[in-house]
């Protein structure tokens, strides 16, 4: 992706039209669904503000990366237990926060922005911790602006006609999606001796292409460089634009869902592999 000076920028930007968004909504549509399943506007808000990311950056622009006090070591990760105290961080901030919740959200992704700026060129590439390994703080910018805009869109695409990710936050959550990957499949003992490979051709922003390879030990995303076909052979080959990409690996769209409104086609493959593609798919 491009320089983080302009992603930081895309990042508030993002924020700043979630923000938005959110003052103007009525009170009672707090209590919505939102995109993610089980979870109310008001929870993905919640979510978000309940990561103490600041602490984690301020510990990495000083070269620290060591699990912050009360946080578990990388080796103890487990991503069904994350995946739950995920939900349960942002159901008690939302209960504990209440009518404060939209403040303590303005005010979290105003110290991130604030603490991104401070980042020094050479300071780039220091390891920030996260629970399931440490990240380059390059890397966690990306992420950040990917956590924020697909959970922008889960709360937006529920109460606004036709809403759509920018250019810019496709971008990102393409250039996130390995992560999203291994998160949202686990591994199938039946495909031990004979992975399959999903590849997403994509036309636009910007020609990609990605290929989720699927195997009995974890799911993993090769992208092919400049767009080109990656040189192993594809089980099924999906055609679409990249929102649809992002949307169908990070679980918001089945693909059966995205053929019948048009907006992905099997190109290639086995017509069988490509149908019980969601069947590996838990979320996370």
């Amino acid at each position: 992706m491009n320089a983080p000076a302009n992603r930081i920028d895309l990042l508030e930007h993002e924020a700043k039209m979630l923000l938005d968004f959110l003052g103007d909504l009525p009170r009672d549509s707090w209590t919505s669904d939102s995109a993610c399943e089980g979870w109310t506007v008001a929870d993905v808000i919640g979510h978000l503000t309940s990561v103490d990311l600041s602490t984690r950056l301020i510990r990495g622009l000083h070269g620290d990366h060591s699990p912050p006090e009360g946080s578990p070591p990388p080796e103890q990760h487990d991503e069904d237990a994350f995946a739950r105290s995920i939900y349960q961080r942002a159901v008690d901030a939302n209960q504990r926060l209440g009518d404060g919740l939209l403040a303590d959200f303005t005010e979290r992704i105003s110290e991130t922005v604030a603490l991104f700026r401070q980042v020094q060129p050479d300071q780039w590439h220091n390891l920030v911790y996260w629970p399931a390994g440490p990240m380059l703080m390059d890397t966690l910018l990306t992420q950040r602006i990917a956590e924020l805009t697909m959970h922008g869109w889960d709360i937006r695409s529920r109460l606004e006609d036709d809403f759509h990710l920018s250019d810019g936050s496709v971008a990102a959550l393409l250039d996130t999606v390995d992560r999203a990957a291994r998160r949202a499949f686990r591994p199938d003992p039946l495909l031990a001796g004979r992975p399959l490979r999903y590849r997403f051709s994509i036309d636009r922003p910007e020609r990609r292409v990605l290929d989720l390879i699927l195997s009995g030990g974890d799911a993993e995303i090769i992208e092919a460089a400049d767009g080109a076909n990656p040189t192993d052979p594809a089980d099924v080959i999906f055609e679409c634009d990249g929102e649809t990409c992002v949307l169908i690996l990070y679980g918001r769209l089945t693909p059966d869902d995205a053929v019948s409104a048009r907006r992905l086609s099997v190109a290639a493959g086995d017509p069988y592999v490509a149908s019980t593609f969601g069947d590996r798919f838990v979320g996370g």
